[in-house]
C-alpha cells in the first residue's frame, strides 16, 4: 500500500530495516513529516475557515434566536388579542341577543297600537255614522302637531 509520499510502508526494503541504512529512513521519515505538516496546515487553515464559518453561524442563530423570541412575544400578544376580540365579540353578540328581544317586543306593541289606531278608528267612524249618517271626512295634516285634524262636512273640525 503506497502512502502521501508514494513509499510502499510495507516494502521489503522496510521490513529489512536491518539492511536499510538510518539516513535512508531518516529521510523518509522527513519527506513524510513535511508531508504531513503540509496537509496539518491545510487542514488548520480549513479549521480556521470553518471556526470563522461557525462564529457567523452562531451569530445568526443568536440574531435568530432574538427574532424567535421576538416573535413569540408577539404571538402570545396575538393570542391575547385575539382571545379578547373572542370575549367582546361573545358579549356583542349576547347585547345583540337581547336586542332582538327588545325589537320583537317593541314590534308586537307596535302591532298591538296599530289594532288599537283601527279601533279608534272604526268607532270615530261609526260615531260619525250615527251622528250624522254618511257624510263627507276630509283629513288635513296639521305640520306644527305632526298630526291629522278631521274635517266633517257639517264644518266642524276635531284637532289632535
Amino acid at each position: 500500500m503506497k502512502n502521501a509520499t508514494g513509499l510502499r510502508s510495507n516494502s521489503t526494503a522496510m521490513k529489512n530495516a536491518g539492511s536499510i541504512s538510518l539516513a535512508f529512513v531518516w529521510g523518509i521519515r522527513l519527506r513524510l513529516w513535511a508531508e504531513g505538516d503540509k496537509l496539518r496546515a491545510e487542514g488548520g487553515k480549513l479549521w480556521a475557515e470553518g471556526a470563522k464559518l461557525r462564529a457567523e453561524g452562531a451569530k445568526l442563530r443568536a440574531e435568530g434566536d432574538k427574532l424567535r423570541a421576538e416573535g413569540d412575544k408577539l404571538w402570545a400578544e396575538g393570542a391575547k388579542l385575539w382571545a379578547e376580540g373572542d370575549k367582546l365579540r361573545a358579549e356583542g353578540d349576547k347585547l345583540w341577543a337581547e336586542g332582538d328581544k327588545l325589537r320583537a317586543e317593541g314590534a308586537k306593541l307596535w302591532a298591538e297600537g296599530g289594532k288599537l289606531r283601527a279601533e279608534g278608528g272604526k268607532l270615530w267612524a261609526e260615531g260619525i255614522l250615527e251622528a250624522h249618517g254618511n257624510i263627507r271626512v276630509e283629513w288635513v295634516y296639521r305640520e306644527g302637531k305632526d298630526s291629522y285634524a278631521c274635517k266633517l262636512e257639517t264644518g266642524e273640525v276635531f284637532e289632535p
